[in-house]
Parts: structure tokens; sequence; C-alpha cells
């Protein structure tokens, strides 16, 4: 049995309606056998509708249509489903113009896999990264691997995203790709930008992150947590979770 939970937690002083991340599963699933398809992605506040681009982007790898062995022949069906959502209603000129430059956003993608599918307790696990978003895969309280980073210091301000436009050079938004084992037991965390760096540098510094993400169980004891990291601040006075939209995907075996 796999247990999914998934969580979200829009930017302090924002509503959920201005919450610009996405997952997948929509909601909380438990599930039998394998294929499960697990994404999470983080849309570029500064671009329009961008928030619509990650939901298109995730949701396309969740049905299986955004393959890491086609994914340069699956993401132009992606944006002309993005093209055809934003010009349904006509927008003001500045608007217009805004949207030309296009929508960007990152994109996380895990496929857990199984040699036995009916009565899996071990097998095989394939993700893609274009971004900062990340997966950390934990047995017991130890991380035993993380993708597409490592170490905290690999965060940065300018990551390279999937863009909404056919003119993009996706030589820039190339995904990478990993593999790995897994065996019952383990957990696997899908987490946007801000809780990823934290997540790592928790683990860097011996902090019982990964017991944390573990034990949290509802939406509330989630938002404790983003509410108590934001508030608290590290040794050099900076928060110790920036604000910022935040998602948790969590599948634990």
């Amino acid at each position: 049995m796999f247990a999914c939970h998934v969580f979200s937690m829009p930017k302090e002083g924002n509503t959920p309606a201005e919450y610009e991340d996405a997952f997948w599963p929509r909601e909380a699933l438990s599930f039998d056998s394998v294929p499960i398809r697990l994404a999470v992605a983080d849309g570029a506040t500064e671009t329009s509708f961008s928030g619509l681009w990650a939901r298109l982007l995730v949701t396309a790898y969740g049905r299986g249509r955004l393959a890491e062995k086609d994914w340069h022949i699956d993401l132009p069906k992606i944006r002309r489903a993005w093209r055809r959502a934003v010009g349904q209603k006509p927008l003001p000129w500045y608007a217009e113009e805004k949207l030309r430059a296009g929508a960007y956003s990152s994109l996380l993608g895990l496929t857990i896999l199984s040699p036995q599918p009916r009565d899996a307790r071990e097998g095989t696990w394939h993700a893609l990264a274009v971004g900062d978003s990340c997966l950390v895969q934990a047995r017991g309280d130890e991380m035993i691997s993380s993708f597409p980073f490592s170490r905290a210091d690999e965060f940065n301000s300018r990551p390279l995203l999937v863009s909404s436009l056919d003119s993009h050079d996706d030589a820039e938004s190339e995904a990478r790709q990993a593999s790995g084992r897994w065996t019952s037991g383990d957990a696997f965390f899908l987490m946007t930008d801000a809780l990823a760096a934290w997540c790592l540098r928790g683990v860097e510094a011996d902090e019982q992150v990964i017991d944390g993400l573990r034990s949290v169980e509802t939406q509330g004891q989630f938002e404790s947590l983003v509410a108590d990291l934001r508030g608290d601040v590290d040794d050099e006075g900076l928060p110790r979770l920036k604000n910022d939209d935040v998602t948790l995907v969590r599948c634990m075996m």
C-alpha cells in the first residue's frame, strides 16, 4: 500500500487564489499498485498565467502525457492547451503585452515502478526535473537521495524553467533525469523550492527535518509548521523558510 498526501500554503499575506504552485495528485490518495505518478511545479510569479501553466504541467505528467523520453513531443501539446485557455476572454492591452512574454514554471515529476505491480515491496523510480523543485527519498529518518539538488547552496534566484512559448529555446529547459531503487518503508517528498531549501539545510545541519515531514498528518499541522518556520530565524537573522508558496507531496510505502 502506498499512502500519498498533499499539502500546500500560499505566501504569507496572499489568498489561496494567488497560490501559483501546483501538485499531482489533487488530493490525498492510497494506491495498492504501481505505477504511481506524482508531480509538483512552481509557477514564476512575475509572469502571466504561470499558476495555470504549472497546473497544466503537473496534470500532464500525472496523467502520463508528459514523458521523459518524449519530452520535446509532449511539451508543444501542453503549450497549445495553455494558449487556448488564456485566449478564452479578452484582456486589457497591458495584460496582452505581458502575456506575449509567456509563462514559466519549474516541474518535478516522479514515477514509482515495481517488477510486481500487484505485490510491490520494492522497485525502481524515475524522475525528471526542470528548475528548483526537489525530490528527497528517505529511509527511516535518513535522506538517501535528493534530485536535482543535493545541497542547499545550489538554490539561486534564477533557475531554468519550462516556458509556455513555442519559440523558447528548449535547450534551456531540457529536463534532467534521475533514477533509483526503493524498498518498503521508504518515503518520497516532492517539494517546491522554499521547502526544499529548508529541508536540505536541515539535513546538512543534522536536524530532524525528515522526521518532521513524515509526522505531518493534516493540513492544519502543515500550516502550523510553515508558519513557525517563517517566523523563526537562523544564525544570520534570516527566516528559516522563505516567504513563498509552499507545496509538499509525500508518498510513503
